[in-house]
């Protein structure tokens, strides 16, 4: 079943992919710590703030939910893109390590450094949300 993209749905299912993966429980056995991803606000096109939670552990996503603004500070990285970079993150047109790089992908919390042993995990983390059947809201498919 299709869900829209960083919903509560969305994180549920993201969980579930997580949880389901050898490939990311292998890659991400040494991570701990939370995650946000969210996409910034772009009011001209109709696009509000959003982002998902990820409680991620040893390879395991213990808990996933959709949050607000003020929730986001609870995470050890949050990261933040436009709507368009999504898209393309999620269709595997753009790499993650190269949105990050390029900074399409901000890191807008966390050291960079500290993440950087993660990108394989990192890497499944995006894998898993391709897998899910997402739509997008008016205006994210849009140049």
């Amino acid at each position: 079943m299709a869900t829209e993209i960083l919903t509560e749905a969305w994180a549920s299912a993201w969980r579930d992919a997580l949880n389901s993966s050898e490939s990311y429980r292998t890659a991400a056995a040494s991570w701990e710590g939370a995650v946000v991803v969210a996409v910034r606000a772009e009011p001209e096109r109709g696009i509000k703030q959003r982002a998902v939670f990820l409680d991620l552990w040893h390879g395991n996503c213990r808990a996933s939910r959709a949050v607000a603004e003020a929730e986001m500070q609870a995470a050890r990285y949050v990261l933040t893109a436009h709507a368009s970079t999504w898209t393309e993150l999620l269709s595997g047109s753009l790499d993650p390590v190269v949105a990050v790089m390029s900074g399409r992908l901000e890191l807008a919390k966390g050291s960079a450094m500290a993440l950087f042993p993660h990108i394989a995990a990192a890497k499944e983390l995006v894998a898993a949300a391709k897998s899910l059947q997402t739509t997008f809201p008016v205006g994210w498919l849009k140049a």
